[in-house]
């Protein structure tokens, strides 16, 4: 019997039960009843998981588990990566916010940690990663480089994510070969400098699908544990988790009828280890549960190109820089892909359906409900297409019976050709509202910001006029009131409010332009009535 176990179990199931609602919402410093049934949802899942440990401390065990050799860490080489990983990722990293940012700071960092921890008004929110900036907030101070160093952290950390999971699946050698070409990725950088939970999703995906994998290997209840803790703190940081999450349960349940798994002791451990993952990642939103059924899961995206799929394999491309006249480059790319994964299906089908499915399964939800397709919703599959990726140029390679270093040379020109599209994460901001603030305030003039622009500059420049809807841009349309306008993102601003859109196009003009590394990023500057 564990005893600590059983004693902490008992105290948590007591405080379940004495504790009022009322309390937990006072000790919140939220007022009475604000928290509808989030304190109940609480103290129910408290109590649960509470009966859980008791009865965890009493076990007897589940599984035999079974001994596994481990093999020495590449400690050289990944501290030199880990080194390397962290500075390119601090630099510029003070670089003005983006859109999503400055929503995140506003809504979701600005506010103490209780009313974070109670609030979930909109998807925007990251609960882990807003409690985590929160943190560097008060240490630092409120500023752009605080507010990011939690994805930098998770930036660097899922490196040694990709390592593990890498090893597990095609040996230490490409592990390392994809871990470095993760370090030198554009797109990667640009993630861990942005001040959101897509890094922290990354890291949670790659550790807890090694985690799954290696728990199935060993036959291991800890590290079964230490899976379900995974996914609650990838669920709390974004809930695509839950995606990862499925995916791993609908190929154990596959696995299960192949081999008729069921007749096995302790087959039902790894859909435990999965609703327990589920359990505690509602608990750990619970107190911010109803306002998120309320608000946050009612949120809608109007018909634009952002909700066309074909947007999405655009916009990729002209990420990458690859246009559609590049045929040849996207056949070997798909080709090189399609072996990588093949040959991983080979040796472990399990995590080759693990690299794919959670992709497909949440771009084809959003896609049946009308949801904005954003490339970043996908990012947190980086990981897994590096992996085969890697796997499929060298094994393309191998099967042209070239040498074996000629695997290696291949496999640096990879990570080389990434490495020299890095300078290009810093040499824009990702959206340069600051830049646009200071050309237009030297003229000393009315300025309005409109669409999204207008709750960018609620932070940069909080005296302008910042009319949210078509209604309030035309009452200082007909004021004369905004001689300046500033606007970014026009797809949303067509969507949204198509009046100021078509007036913005009839009666003004581009005067300047501040592009950013966003896609479609670009900050214009417009002056009403000037010629082109």
């Amino acid at each position: 019997m564990n005893r600590r176990g059983l004693t902490i179990g008992l105290v948590l199931l007591l405080a379940a039960v004495v504790t009022p609602s009322s309390s937990l919402e006072a000790w919140f410093g939220r007022a009475p009843g604000s928290l509808t049934s989030g304190p109940a949802i609480f103290k129910i899942l408290l109590g649960f998981h509470a009966a859980l440990l008791i009865l965890w401390s009493k076990r007897r065990p589940l599984l035999q588990q079974r001994t596994v050799v481990g093999q020495p860490v590449p400690w050289l080489p990944l501290a030199a990566l880990t080194v390397l990983a962290l500075v390119l990722r601090l630099i510029h990293l003070n670089s003005c916010l983006w859109m999503d940012e400055i929503f995140a700071v506003m809504d979701n960092i600005s506010p103490p940690l209780n009313v974070i921890l109670t609030s979930f008004a909109s998807q925007n929110q990251h609960m882990l990663f807003s409690v985590l900036a929160r943190i560097c907030v008060v240490v630092f101070g409120l500023n752009e480089w605080a507010v990011r160093l939690p994805a930098v952290f998770f930036g660097v950390a899922s490196l040694w994510a990709l390592f593990l999971l890498g090893r597990r699946v095609t040996g230490d050698r490409e592990a390392l070969l994809a871990t470095a070409l993760l370090t030198v990725s554009y797109h990667h950088i640009w993630f861990s400098q942005n001040a959101r939970g897509y890094s922290g999703l990354l890291f949670f995906t790659l550790a807890g699908t090694w985690l799954w994998l290696e728990a199935e290997r060993r036959g291991s209840l800890r590290f079964w544990l230490l899976y379900s803790l995974c996914g609650a703190l990838g669920l709390w940081t974004h809930l695509t988790m839950a995606f990862v999450l499925a995916s791993h349960a609908l190929i154990s349940l596959a696995q299960l009828g192949l081999r008729r798994g069921w007749r096995q002791e302790g087959w039902w451990i790894p859909f435990a280890s999965m609703f327990l993952a589920g359990t505690l990642a509602l608990q750990l939103h619970a107190l911010a549960l109803p306002e998120f059924l309320r608000t946050g899961l009612g949120e809608v995206s109007l018909p634009s190109e952002w909700t066309d799929p074909l947007w999405v394999v655009r916009e990729a491309l002209r990420s990458l820089k690859l246009g559609f006249s590049s045929v040849a480059v996207l056949i070997v790319g798909g080709v090189v892909m399609a072996l990588g994964w093949l040959d991983i299906h080979r040796r472990n089908a399990a995590a080759a359906w693990s690299f794919v499915l959670p992709g497909v399964i949440s771009g084809g939800l959003m896609l049946a409900m009308g949801h904005n397709l954003w490339p970043r919703f996908f990012f947190f599959c980086m990981g897994f297409a590096l992996l085969i990726a890697m796997h499929g140029a060298l094994k393309s390679v191998e099967l042209v019976r070239l040498p074996p270093k000629a695997g290696l040379a291949v496999a640096g020109l990879i990570i080389l050709a990434s490495a020299l599209t890095v300078p290009r994460v810093y040499r824009y901001p990702k959206q340069d509202f600051t830049g646009a603030r200071d050309y237009v305030e030297q003229f000393h003039q009315p300025v309005a910001a409109v669409g999204l622009a207008a709750n960018a500059y609620a932070w940069y420049a909080p005296q302008w006029q910042r009319p949210v809807n078509d209604r309030q841009f035309l009452d200082l349309y007909q004021g004369q009131q905004a001689e300046w306008l500033v606007y970014t993102l026009p797809v949303h601003l067509k969507a949204w409010d198509p009046q100021t859109w078509q007036i913005v196009n009839r009666d003004y003009r581009i005067v300047r332009e501040f592009p950013g590394t966003l896609g479609d990023g670009t900050v214009y500057v417009c002056r009403r009535g000037v010629q082109p």
